[in-house]
């Protein structure tokens, strides 16, 4: 055989050479290998498609359907299903069983909880996978429930299956609770800073000559204080200055502003032509009261956050990294979860789906960019600490300057070099969590014997 492939190489006039192997291709390979044992060929597949109240089951083997069964349950009773799926696997001589379903809200960590209480394994099947699969199983999008069942439980044989668990204990998953909290409070806040804008455009345009943030403490305690347009018209400058202040609740105003306020409101409310006046006035109220309440519901969160963090181990080789914020590493380690279900640091980056994809086909080289295909709340905690590390740590600092002005590949512009920044800060905080060691600074490491960070 050998001899062949020499003579091969010898009638084409240059050597062959060997096939290459990837470290990335050896991953994959590594993580199918895994993943098959997870799935032996000896196993009863039980597919569930969640709902909130009628579940639908598909008992499957090696690609076949042994049967379907619809139970009006909740997702917290899936395990009425399993004496029947031991039964069924007791008779076609089946000695393991797997329950798949897709991570679907938070029916997937009911059904989760009730498996590990029964005793059954349990996986997780993407719920794109099995869009996927249903257009190219029958090429057309139909979608039932039964037959989602079905192809649920096609997947996991194939090794189509995440390998996302519940959270290992319960300080872990209430750290990622809070994280997942504190990003809701402060998306719901970012709204309520818009709407005080538009409203206060709609109704007084004037009033960013006055204030310039809707959301200043002097702003919010303006659209506090604002009162109906029967009030308005007997209004004096020293009553409304007691209502700003009563509006306030104590925080430092600029109180000079907040009276030039009042002449533009009562010229606003004499001209005939406006009509947003009263009903706008009780949204400003309400919208001022509402961010109050956001924000306060922010800082809350913010400090039991890192008292949660704290008490992990991770917090000691994360803070390590000089310039890092403490709260986005919490923020981080709450979203992750345990680093150590994850056996390389770019998968951390693919994880917040920060990993840039190339397109390209023959001659043709289309635009890289990233994937988007992973944690939102992973990808802005993290870009956020990137900023910081930017401003605040040497090493990323002239990392930042190397890929803005670098010369031999084409330079990038400074959101994409943010990027690059925050996915070498995911793939710095696995290598640490993962080796239990401090970070060294650059300038440090020929001293060392950490060469790797």
């Amino acid at each position: 055989m050998t001899n062949s492939i020499a003579a091969l190489g010898a009638s084409t006039g240059s050597p062959l050479e060997r096939p290459l192997v990837t470290r990335g291709l050896r991953r994959e390979q590594e993580k199918r290998r895994r993943r098959r044992t997870r799935v032996p060929p000896d196993t009863l597949v039980l597919g569930i498609d969640l709902a909130r109240e009628r579940q639908a089951a598909s008992f499957s083997h090696d690609g076949h359907v042994l049967g379907r069964r619809r139970f009006d349950c909740a997702a917290h009773e899936i395990d009425r299903f399993f004496p029947e799926a031991q039964a069924l696997a007791k008779k076609h001589g089946l000695p393991h069983l797997v329950v798949a379903f897709e991570p679907a809200g938070h029916y997937w960590c009911l059904a989760a909880e009730a498996c590990e209480r029964a005793g059954v394994d349990y996986l997780l099947v993407h719920g794109l996978s099995v869009k996927r699969e249903r257009e190219i199983t029958r090429y057309t999008p139909e979608k039932t429930d039964p037959r989602d069942a079905d192809l649920i439980s096609f997947l996991p044989p194939q090794g189509k299956f995440l390998e996302a668990r519940l959270s290992s204990s319960v300080e872990r998953e209430t750290l990622a609770q809070l994280a997942r909290n504190y990003f809701l409070i402060r998306k719901l806040s970012a709204a309520e800073r818009t709407r005080l804008g538009n409203f206060w455009d709609r109704m007084l345009p004037e009033f960013f000559s006055v204030l310039r943030d809707p959301t200043s403490n002097t702003a919010l305690a303006v659209a506090g204080a604002l009162p109906s347009a029967s009030e308005l018209a007997t209004l004096t400058s020293r009553s409304w200055v007691s209502r700003v202040r009563r509006s306030a609740q104590g925080d430092r105003i600029l109180l000079r502003r907040a009276s030039s306020v009042l002449p533009l409101l009562k010229q606003a409310h004499a001209d005939p032509v406006r009509r947003s006046g009263e009903g706008m006035s009780a949204r400003l109220r309400h919208a001022a009261q509402r961010r109050r309440l956001l924000e306060a519901q922010k800082q809350e969160l913010r400090l039991e956050i890192l008292a949660r963090y704290e008490a992990l181990e991770e917090h000691t080789f994360l803070d390590s990294i000089p310039g890092a914020d403490s709260f986005y590493n919490a923020l981080v380690l709450g979203i992750v979860g345990d680093f150590r279900l994850y056996d390389d640091p770019r998968t951390l980056v693919k994880l917040a789906g920060s990993e840039v994809n190339h397109y390209a086909s023959g001659d043709w080289d289309g635009t890289s960019r990233i994937s988007h295909r992973g944690r939102s709340r992973l990808r802005a905690a993290a870009y956020q600490q990137a900023r910081l590390l930017v401003v605040n740590n040497d090493d990323y600092r002239a990392r930042f300057q190397h890929l803005l002005h670098r010369t031999h590949r084409p330079n990038l512009r400074d959101l994409p070099a943010y990027v690059a920044v925050m996915n070498s800060y995911l793939r710095t905080a696995h290598a640490l969590v993962i080796r239990k060691q401090l970070y060294v600074p650059r300038a440090m490491r020929s001293t060392t014997e950490n060469h790797h960070l």
